[in-house]
């Protein structure tokens, strides 16, 4: 076997410029990556000692790789041919060992760095949640404030319609009455426009609400400010792009109307509310006061472009809502849209916040219902779009965290259920069934 040169100052050289390398903490080959750990340790105080005892583990672990020949290994070392080469092997593995271990104990150093540095992130968004919450919770009494003071406004400008209106009309109380006896008598339950449907056994007087109940009003305080009204309608322009007679059935105070307006769709609204169409009239919109069956009934044949009619299913029966689909379909337009928008039962949080808050409300109808109406009438490519979703700080929150539990089968399963729970409690309280003629 053919002997190797080898020089061994040359190694003796590159040995001791190893270990002065080492001396010197290893930061002159790799010091921007120890720049970014540094970086990393100085904006997460507190996990240098974590990473400290990490690196104190490594080095136990890789400690017997660099321990010194033992007087019994020795004899071997130099026993038979090619002890020299056997020796510079010993002081290269020895050379090598020391470049890579810096190299490891960096890479460790990063990983675990940068792991902590993404949990200390989630805890971060999550305090940042939480505070976020407790200001909004903390702002509530202003911005129920400002609400009270818009439902306060209102109410001032309906009654100043409601004066002018019977200054014009030369309003005189009878002879013998006071103003109970000049208004007549209320209808029972929700007042002078809107009454709640029922039925009085005969040979029996329904006696006389001994108020008035503002509808009105109470829409006003329980349906939301308009602008988000209009932030929610806003998808359902896409329908009738383009349209220039547009009717939106129970139209309120005139959210969809104006967003019409805004968008160059044309149309008009009507609503059996007379505060709400004297509302509409007074912002620029276009509105009357009617019933929606009798105001169809009236119409020509494919008379309109399109209907839009959110939050008016629910007050009528079942006899009155399939009427109403009949009549759209005939008033309207080949290929012009209907939208129905109403309550969906299927999320049961609407029977405990409002759908029962309401005394004018009939009866929710379901999705599939909706959809087979629509379908029966002579609706085609019907679509059911579920819209206003529970806001997530109010559902059930799945179990969810670093370690290994997530992966065990009861957490796997509880989450499951909470998926499946939220799916009928906490879905979406909405939901618009879309036809075309």
């Amino acid at each position: 076997m053919k002997p190797v040169d080898v020089e061994i100052d040359d190694v003796l050289e590159d040995v001791a410029r190893v270990l002065a390398e080492r001396e010197t903490g290893r930061s002159q080959t790799y010091s921007s990556e120890v720049r970014q750990v540094d970086d990393i340790t100085y904006l997460l105080p507190g996990t240098w000692q974590n990473i400290s005892d990490s690196l104190l583990a490594l080095d136990q672990s890789l400690s017997p790789l660099e321990a010194a020949p033992t007087p019994d290994e020795l004899p071997l070392l130099l026993k038979g041919g090619g002890v020299l080469k056997r020796l510079v092997k010993r002081v290269i593995q020895r050379a090598v060992y020391w470049y890579v271990n810096p190299v490891v104990a960096q890479l460790h150093r990063m990983h675990s760095a940068t792991d902590r540095a993404l949990h200390e992130m989630a805890d971060l968004l999550r305090s940042m949640n939480d505070r976020l919450e407790a200001l909004e919770k903390a702002n509530l009494s202003g911005r129920v404030g400002s609400l009270e003071g818009e439902r306060l406004d209102e109410r001032v400008g309906r009654l100043e319609r409601e004066w002018r209106q019977r200054g014009a009309e030369g309003f005189a109380t009878p002879a013998g009455g006071g103003l109970a006896a000049s208004v007549g008598p209320e209808p029972m339950g929700v007042g002078r426009d809107r009454a709640v449907k029922g039925t009085t056994p005969a040979g029996r007087v329904s006696p006389v609400s001994p108020f008035h109940f503002d509808y009105y009003w109470f829409e006003s305080i329980h349906r939301g400010d308009r602008a988000l009204i209009k932030r929610r309608l806003q998808p359902y322009l896409a329908y009738f792009d383009g349209c220039r007679n547009v009717l939106d059935v129970g139209c309120g105070r005139g959210e969809f109307l104006e967003l019409m307006k805004e968008k160059g769709v044309g149309g008009y609204g009507i609503d059996i509310e007379s505060d709400a169409v004297h509302f509409c009239d007074d912002a620029g919109l276009k509105a009357a006061q009617a019933e929606a069956r009798e105001h169809l009934a009236l119409l020509p044949g494919e008379e309109l472009d399109g209907i839009f009619m959110s939050q008016v299913a629910e007050h009528m029966t079942p006899g009155e809502l399939i009427e109403l689909v009949g009549l759209a379909y005939q008033k309207m337009k080949p290929g012009g849209h209907i939208v129905i928008e109403t309550p969906n039962p299927q999320c049961l949080l609407i029977f405990a916040s409002f759908f029962y808050a309401d005394l004018s409300h009939v009866q929710p109808i379901h999705p599939e219902t909706m959809r087979f109406l629509l379908l029966s009438a002579g609706f085609r490519d019907i679509d059911v779009a579920f819209t206003n979703p529970v806001p997530r700080n109010q559902r059930l929150a799945k179990i969810a965290g670093p370690g290994a539990e997530e992966k065990e089968p009861w957490v796997e399963q509880l989450n499951s259920n909470v998926e499946k729970l939220n799916s009928v409690l906490f879905s979406y309280m909405d939901y618009a069934a879309i036809g075309r003629k």
